[in-house]
C-alpha cells in the first residue's frame, strides 16, 4: 500500500494438492505442559481427501493436544485444487 516494492513468489499448485491457511491461533494453541501446536508436524504423513476433511482432522488433533482447553481463537481455510474434467466430442 506503500511506496515500498513487494515482492511475490509464485509455486506451483499441482491437481490434488491442498493449501492450509491459518492464522495464530492454531500455532499458539498449547497442551498441558505448554508446548506449541505444530501443524506441519501433526499432519506429516496423512493424506486428507477434501478440505473439508483436513479442517476436520485438524481440529480434531488441535482439540487433543490442548484436551479441548484452546485459549485463543482461530481461523482455517483449506483449498484442494481439483483437476478440470475435459469434455471430448
Amino acid at each position: 500500500m506503500g511506496a515500498e516494492t513487494c515482492s511475490v513468489d509464485t509455486v506451483e499448485f499441482p491437481p490434488g494438492a491442498s493449501l492450509l491457511l491459518y492464522t495464530d491461533g492454531l500455532t499458539e494453541a498449547r497442551d498441558s505442559s505448554g508446548a506449541f501446536y505444530d501443524p506441519a508436524d501433526h499432519l506429516t504423513g496423512q493424506c486428507p481427501r477434501s478440505p473439508d476433511e483436513l479442517l476436520t482432522t485438524l481440529l480434531e488433533d488441535v482439540h487433543q493436544h490442548t484436551r479441548k482447553h484452546a485459549t485463543d481463537d482461530m481461523a482455517l481455510l483449506a483449498l484442494t485444487h481439483t483437476p478440470q474434467t475435459q469434455s471430448v466430442t
